[in-house]
């Protein structure tokens, strides 16, 4: 039987929390689900920084670590996960895995730190799209990608548990977003992911990944209020 690395963890509160290889399992094949999708479509290279915002689960770390060698992964979270799964790691086992809590709302990073990030459903809660885009830009290197996922207001504000606590929003919406942030090269995927429904059957779902480069050209200024912008 081929055998891969397992990765496990113990979390700190609010601390960088690396983990540290531990047994070996074989690699799960990917879901048909968003997150995997998303994942999926991600272009990356050796040895690149991957920051993902908002993971509730660690299983698609698995197809994460297969697109590339020694992928360094920072998943930030905003409530305290209960993640005490084990998940497999890449085949060379050379990946580092860290967890950090956002604080204030917004991932407070270094600057020009991450190669590529990555989010699922988040959008709908972050109380400024545009402020909380402009910060993924600024720690991104340039050409560095962000990609980001979502369910479509006309799609998602129909659904009976979205009524509270959610904001959707347009595709020309987002695409104003990552252009105002800084973003070029935008580009739109209309895609689907397939989910159980409550009965148990199987339901095709849609859903937008809409993406962007950091710009290498990229230029810091500085607003009226003294804060950097990054254009």
């Amino acid at each position: 039987m081929k055998r891969e690395r397992l990765i496990t963890y113990t979390m700190e509160e609010q601390n960088l929390n690396t983990l540290t290889p531990d047994l070996k399992i074989n690699v799960l094949p990917p879901k048909n689900t968003l997150i995997f999708k998303l994942v999926q479509d991600l272009s990356l290279k050796n040895d690149d920084y991957v920051l993902e915002i908002g993971p509730t689960g660690t299983e698609h770390l698995s197809c994460l670590f297969q697109k590339a060698e020694n992928i360094s992964y920072l998943g930030a979270y905003y409530t305290e996960l209960k993640i005490n799964e084990t998940f497999p790691n890449d085949k060379n086992g050379n990946s580092v895995v860290q967890f950090a809590k956002i604080t204030d709302n917004k991932p407070g990073f270094e600057d020009i730190y991450f190669d590529c990030c990555f989010t699922a459903n988040t959008i709908y809660f972050w109380p400024d799209p545009l402020l909380y885009l402009s910060e993924i830009y600024r720690v991104l290197k340039p050409k560095g990608k962000m990609n980001l996922a979502f369910v479509e207001k006309n799609f998602g504000a129909h659904l009976p548990w979205t009524q509270l606590d959610f904001t959707f929003y347009e595709i020309d919406e987002v695409k104003s977003f990552f252009k105002q942030s800084g973003f070029v090269d935008i580009e739109v995927k209309k895609m689907t992911e397939t989910i159980m429904d409550q009965e148990g059957n199987e339901v095709s779902k849609p859903f937008i990944i809409v993406s962007g480069l950091k710009n290498k050209d990229y230029r810091i200024n500085v607003d009226n209020k003294g804060n950097q912008i990054y254009s």
